[in-house]
């Protein structure tokens, strides 16, 4: 998956803060990993127009760390099988995380 972002460095710097790890930093281009091998690709392009959905563990705990790194993170919806909330990264772009509804190790 990829997003845009004005700066690429900042937006690298936001995602690594939150857990995210870094593979390269290019300048225009980074490239991070996601827990499972999937892959976030943030280029230099138009900011704010792309959706994330993310599963965590801890979504209390998540939103917060979010929040302490500049992201807008709004109320925690619970339900079921997940709890979730919306919220926004420094770029613009949306996140939508979801809680871990997986019984046991994943």
């Amino acid at each position: 998956m990829s997003i845009s972002a004005d700066d690429v460095n900042a937006l690298t710097d936001f995602y690594t803060a939150i857990g995210m790890r870094l593979v390269v930093n290019m300048g225009r281009m980074s490239i991070l990993e996601l827990r499972g091998g999937t892959h976030l690709i943030i280029q230099a392009g138009e900011a704010g127009v792309a959706t994330l959905d993310l599963i965590v563990d801890e979504i209390d705990d998540t939103r917060a760390l979010l929040e302490d790194h500049g992201a807008a993170a709004g109320t925690i919806q619970r339900g079921k099988p997940h709890d979730r909330f919306v919220a926004t990264d420094p770029e613009g772009n949306t996140l939508v995380v979801n809680s871990n509804h997986a019984i046991g190790v994943v």
